[in-house]
């Protein structure tokens, strides 16, 4: 999804949410209120607005004063998160991850054979899983051996981002005003905690996300430096987990 398009689909769900009564709205915006708001006041009129930018939720939609905090997802939604690689670092670092797992994540995410991105040969991602084949697996071992650890990344790619003062996703919606799943971030995190990742072999990842570069420019001119600090974390076929997690661990209208 381009951010041209992502920034106009925000910008509907206001368009559609701002300042209308229930009966305003359409079926499948409703259906999404009644999950939200279940004790609502239908007679009285929602609002919507969006949040800044670099944050986590996207709109948030109240009435009175309940609040709802959503991040929304458009088209593959299968990039969720970007971060420097600096903050990412200090990110494990703090939750404990060894030292030899941090050498190892530089090591992969530069692909040039140094720490800090200074080498003059940039290699590819095949190269780079073969050269450290051996740290990888030791350094995938380590990130996935705790849920907790797992649910806390989840919570830093989901919900929450980099900046612990900012305000937090609640919700996360694919799709248009017109049509969408949604789901908790609470169920989101049932879903981490019951399901096992040992079978995602052939990648970098904590849990089921996934971690590359943004951009190595292996063998070709460097055009945006500032994409080579930039670690984006992945999640293969979100939408159909989105599906999964919606029909298994939420359930609209029953929530305790």
């Amino acid at each position: 999804m381009t951010s041209s398009v992502g920034i106009t689909n925000e910008s509907n769900f206001v368009k559609e949410l701002d300042n209308k009564k229930f009966g305003e709205l359409n079926r499948n915006l409703q259906f999404f209120l009644l999950y939200l708001f279940p004790n609502m006041d239908k007679k009285k009129k929602f609002h919507c607005y969006l949040t800044e930018n670099f944050i986590k939720p996207d709109i948030v939609i109240y009435q009175d004063q309940e609040y709802r905090y959503v991040s929304l997802k458009y088209g593959s939604a299968d990039t969720l998160h970007n971060e420097n690689i600096k903050t990412f670092i200090q990110f494990l670092r703090e939750c404990g991850i060894s030292k030899e797992s941090l050498r190892t994540y530089l090591l992969y995410h530069f692909g040039d054979g140094t720490l800090d991105g200074s080498g003059e040969r940039r290699m590819n991602s095949v190269t780079v899983r073969y050269m450290y084949d051996e740290q990888i697996k030791k350094m995938n071992g380590e990130f996935n051996s705790s849920k907790e650890f797992v649910k806390k990344f989840a919570e830093r790619v989901m919900a929450q981002g980099v900046n612990l003062q900012a305000a937090r996703a609640q919700y996360i919606y694919h799709g248009d005003p017109e049509g969408g799943t949604f789901i908790s971030i609470e169920a989101f995190m049932k879903h981490v905690e019951k399901k096992n990742y040992s079978f995602m072999q052939n990648c970098v990842h904590i849990g089921p996300f996934v971690l590359r570069p943004h951009a190595r420019y292996a063998g070709k001119k460097i055009q945006n430096n500032d994409r080579r600090f930039t670690v984006t974390v992945t999640y293969s076929n979100f939408v159909n987990e989105m599906i999964f997690i919606q029909s298994h661990y939420d359930f609209p209208y029953e929530r305790k």
